[in-house]
This record gives C-alpha cells, structure tokens and sequence, in this order.
C-alpha cells in the first residue's frame, strides 16, 4: 500500500509541476511526408461499352425513346467531343437526330444513318454502337486500322450519325397505331386502310422515305397512294425527313455518305453516276465490301428509284453506299430483322466508319 501511495504522490507531483511551467506532454513524432506537385492529367472518359446506355443492353427493339435517353448520356459523358443537332420534328413530333463527331466546319465529313425504312430498325443499333466505338476510339481505346491508330485517323474528319432517320415509322413498326400520338395522324393512318404494321416501311404520312428523293422519282410509280410502303410522295423532298438529309448533305462538306438498310447483305453503289465519281465510288464500295464481307451490287434497276444513295450520287457527285444487312447467316429475307443476329452483322460491321474514313484520306 505504501507503493502504490507513493506511485500516486510522485504522479500528482509531476502534473502539478507540469501546470506550474505551462508546458504540454508532447506530441507524437510524424513522420515528414514529401509531397510532389503532379502535372495536370487529361480527364479520360470511361469507356462507352461500360456506361449506363440501352444500346449496351442489346435489346429487341431499340425505341425511339431509348435513342432519346441514349443520346441524353453520351451528352453528360463527352459532350465535348459531340454535338446533337435536331434536323427536324416528324409529323408526330418526333426529333431526327444528327450526333455529329467532330467539326461542322471540317473539309470532310462523312454521313452515317440508319432506319429510314421503318421495319429496318436494327440499323439504328448498327449506326448507335458505331459512334459509340468512334468515340471510345477518340479517347485511346481503339486499336488500328491498316496500320494506323483509329484515334489519328479520326481526329481531322467529321462524322454524322443519325442512327433513326425515321422515327415515326420506326414506332409504328414496334408498336402498331397506339404509338401514334396525334389523333390526326393516327386518324390518316387508319384511312389507308388495313395495313400490317410490323411491316411498315414509310413514315407516318405513308410516304416511303426512300423513295422521296429526286433520282429517279418522276419515273417511279410506286403504290399511288400513301401506304405503308411505295408512296413516294408528292415531290421529291416533300417529307421532313427527307428535306433534312438534303439539306445536311448540301449545307456540309460531305465526302461520303452510308445508308444502313436489310435486308440483303449486299451493297449497291452505283446510279448512272461517271467520271471520276464512278471511279472514287467503286474504289470506296470496294473497300467497304472487303472489310464486310458484302458482294457488290450494281444494278439498279433491280429496286425502286428515287432513293437517297441514288440522288447523292448522282446529283450531289458523292461517292455513296447503301449497305443492306441482316441476312449474314444465309438464313433469307425477314423483316423486321430479329436480334439475335446482331452480333454478327456487328463483327461485319464494326469497322466501315474507320474503312470509310481510311478510303476518304488515303485512297
């Protein structure tokens, strides 16, 4: 006992002295840490294929609405590095969408769309996922092309992506008349009498949008009549749609121009067209054909007139494709084309953006 009260005595002795001198017990000693100034990094964007986007669910139907909250996301991600241009409101106030990759103002440009055949609606899947590996291209996740980063080859060339250049047809394929939304519309439809839905081709005022182009269209006959497919309307240009393509393809510098179609994989790339047009086109048509696998077409008179390719081409002096997909697997024609062939016409499609560019720059 005596110990432990002279244990106590000696600590009160030391605090109370301690007190008396103003001093503090010390502190811990650290050891000094070195701190390097870094240079400022670039933000890298994380790459597009593991983003929160529905082109990555690979889903049955790719909506109009899906696009839509697509294009919303790749606008908060790299909203630096593309800009949505709205070309038109559609009859049932929908918004054709251009995503363009790049300058408006650069010397060449080239033009990528999908769907303007209704039924066609895998072709918005094929045109989103190809910007999306464009962009992820740009931010150091591509590889090369013919020897040549995809990154260099893309950072002087402008791309424009419509993936849905009909998106009123394209919901009235997926989702018959009660996706129409204006009563006067709906109303004109159902005046046209009994049609198959799923198979719609033309947009919500029957006219067929590839058929509404001036190649061609004072011969073409077609159906007459608004109808879910051959109309080709009462001018060329006289649908929204259309007029907007026109003007894109004469406001810009467009050097090349693709139009996603099924289903027949193949491609047409020739409309009378001569001169050094008919040899910059069969020079691009063939490297499009080697990097997809697709055999050239050149008859045109085996389908319709008045399409977009056929007037770009011809008129416009552009060297233009259209690429139709979709039966890879020699399986025939079936329209609307189903899913679960995706995978292969992307394996044959992935690269035509850096095969298009690859020809517009060194060949």
């Amino acid at each position: 006992m005596k110990t432990i009260h002279a244990l106590i005595s000696l600590l009160l002795i030391t605090v109370i002295t301690g007190c008396a001198n103003n001093t503090v017990p010390a502190e811990p000693t650290l050891q000094p840490v070195t701190i390097t100034e870094q240079p400022e990094e670039k933000t890298v964007i994380s790459r597009l294929s593991e983003c929160n986007l529905m082109i990555n669910l690979t889903p049955d139907q790719y909506t109009y609405e899906d696009l839509k909250y697509d294009i919303q996301e790749l606008k908060n991600v790299c909203g630096e590095q593309i800009s949505v241009e709205e070309l038109c409101a559609t009859s049932d106030g929908r918004i054709v969408y251009d995503v363009v990759l790049g300058d408006r103002q650069a010397e060449n440009q080239v033009l990528i769309f999908g769907a303007m055949h209704a039924r066609e609606y895998i072709t918005s899947q094929v045109v989103m996922r190809q910007l999306c590996d464009s962009i992820d291209a740009l931010n150091g996740y591509g590889g090369e092309y013919n020897g040549i980063p995809v990154n260099d080859l893309l950072n002087d060339v402008t791309v424009h992506f419509i993936p849905m250049s009909n998106p009123d047809g394209v919901t009235i394929s997926q989702f018959g008349i009660d996706g129409i939304l204006n009563e006067n519309v709906k109303n004109n439809i159902l005046s046209m009498g009994g049609q198959d839905y799923v198979q719609w081709k033309a947009n919500a005022n029957g006219v067929d949008l590839n058929r509404n182009f001036d190649a061609g269209w004072d011969e073409f006959v077609g159906s007459g009549v608004p109808s879910s497919d051959r109309y080709k309307g009462t001018s060329p240009g006289s649908e929204a749609e259309a007029a907007a393509l026109i003007r894109l393809t004469q406001d810009c510098n467009i050097k090349r121009t693709i139009s996603y179609h099924t289903c027949g994989a193949l491609i047409y790339w020739y409309y009378k067209q001569e001169g050094n047009v008919l040899d910059e086109s069969q020079i691009f048509a063939q490297r499009i054909s080697n990097e997809t696998g697709y055999p050239l077409d050149s008859d045109y008179t085996s389908v319709d007139a008045a399409g977009y390719k056929d007037w770009a081409v011809y008129k416009m002096g552009i060297p233009s494709i259209t690429i139709e997909v979709g039966n890879e697997n020699g399986q025939g024609i079936i329209n609307p084309v189903p899913i679960s062939n995706f995978n292969s016409i992307w394996e044959r499609n992935k690269n035509v953006v850096y095969a298009t560019v690859y020809n517009l720059k060194y060949e």
